[in-house]
């Protein structure tokens, strides 16, 4: 565990210094080296518990919901690198990275040795982390839209268009990724409990999710649906899966 310490040390010290940074007007680039230095002792950690349990290292949410916050963090530090105004943020990101890290702590390592449930856990990842992304630029492009209707935008600004193609991009990929999670833990089921479907809570809510996140892809190909409301189907597909995250449980 002293990696996961570790990690949760360095997120900490990005907090302390993000703060600095905001008094002195520097540190920007030693807080982005030093989050970024904070994942990969986390990940490091996490790889080499996989290795050892040889599958998936988590079993229960709580390893879930760590990796899965950790990983939003790091994409959020790698646009930071490109987008300045992102960095503005970091330190919320290292009180999160904190608090996500030490969810570690409680979780237990998986009793599954299945390559098969291994790929069905890291899709669903991938799932809810594009569903959340895709969510939060649309929340975030019909604010901003709101704001230069009314002409009340001051200091803040992202380029529209990159949260345009952010959002479809990231429902695109978690329509994607909510099949491969279907297919593999299908795979899984059948290798498992020898057969393909078996009526769990948690996996007919992301069959639930998959049939919505399809529909929403299909009419915008389809040019069936207004942007607005894309935008609208995105948000509500972000608080859907948040609901499933947070209420939604395995019976196995």
């Amino acid at each position: 565990m002293f990696l996961v310490y570790l990690s949760i040390g360095l997120y900490f010290l990005v907090f302390v210094l993000s703060l600095l940074s905001y008094l002195l007007g520097s540190l920007k680039r030693l807080t982005t080296f030093l989050m970024m230095l904070a994942f990969l002792v986390y990940i490091t950690y996490v790889i080499r518990l996989g290795i050892e349990v040889k599958s998936f290292p988590f079993a229960d949410v709580y390893g879930f919901y760590s990796l899965l916050g950790n990983g939003m963090l790091f994409f959020l530090t790698l646009l930071s690198l490109k987008l300045d105004y992102i960095r503005r943020f970091l330190v919320l990101f290292a009180m999160l990275g904190v608090l996500w890290t030490l969810l570690l702590i409680p979780a237990e390592p998986s009793p599954y040795r299945s390559t098969l449930y291994s790929l069905h856990v890291t899709f669903a990842l991938f799932s809810y982390a594009f569903a959340l992304f895709g969510g939060f630029s649309s929340l975030l492009r019909l604010f901003l839209e709101s704001k230069l209707k009314h002409k009340t935008l001051q200091s803040f600004f992202l380029p529209l268009n990159i949260l345009r193609s952010a959002e479809r991009f990231s429902i695109g990929m978690s329509f994607i990724f909510f099949t491969l999670t279907l297919v593999f833990g299908s795979l899984w089921s059948r290798s498992f409990f020898g057969k393909h479907w078996i009526n769990d809570p948690k996996l007919i809510y992301v069959l639930f999710l998959w049939v919505y996140y399809a529909l929403l892809v299909h009419l915008n190909l389809l040019r069936r649906i207004k942007p607005r409301s894309f935008s609208y189907g995105a948000i509500t597909g972000m608080v859907l899966s948040i609901l499933g995250l947070l209420f939604v449980r395995h019976e196995l």
